[in-house]
């Protein structure tokens, strides 16, 4: 590739050498696919799923994942909550990020780091870099 059609990165995202992986847990599939894109578009490794149950499911068989970025209000056997904590035990230490839509459940996230719907790219870039560098798991 000639250098003049080099791609040139974006100020809001990773360098190219910084990569991760995210496991993202979204009910609603338009959402689910717009945050794949806004994160894979980062540069980040991307694994997804539905519900808690089907993420939950995910690493019990081993899944390996760097941040994990979910839904507070999901339908299934347990919320984003309740899943944040059941992979914090599982795997201590791994930053967690929660977002919701619902302004009466901002609240309710037991001291996790939290992105509001309708997030930006360019913030959620940022928070989960943020939660990647002080947890030490940029790649």
């Amino acid at each position: 590739m000639s250098e003049d059609h080099a791609p040139v990165p974006s100020r809001d995202l990773p360098v190219d050498d910084v990569r991760a992986s995210i496991l993202m847990v979204e009910d609603n599939a338009d959402v689910r696919l717009m945050g794949v894109t806004l994160l894979e578009d980062a540069g980040f490794e991307v694994h997804q799923a539905g519900d808690a149950d089907e993420a939950l499911s995910m690493v019990l068989e081993g899944l390996e994942f760097d941040l994990l970025f979910t839904d507070i209000v999901m339908p299934g056997s347990m919320d984003g909550a309740a899943l944040a904590a059941e992979v914090l035990r599982l795997q201590p230490g791994v930053p967690v990020l929660l977002t919701t839509g619902w302004a009466d459940r901002a609240n309710d996230h037991g001291g996790l780091a939290m992105i509001g719907k309708p997030y930006r790219a360019p913030e959620l870039t940022q928070k989960i870099q943020a939660l990647l560098n002080e947890a030490g798991r940029l790649r």
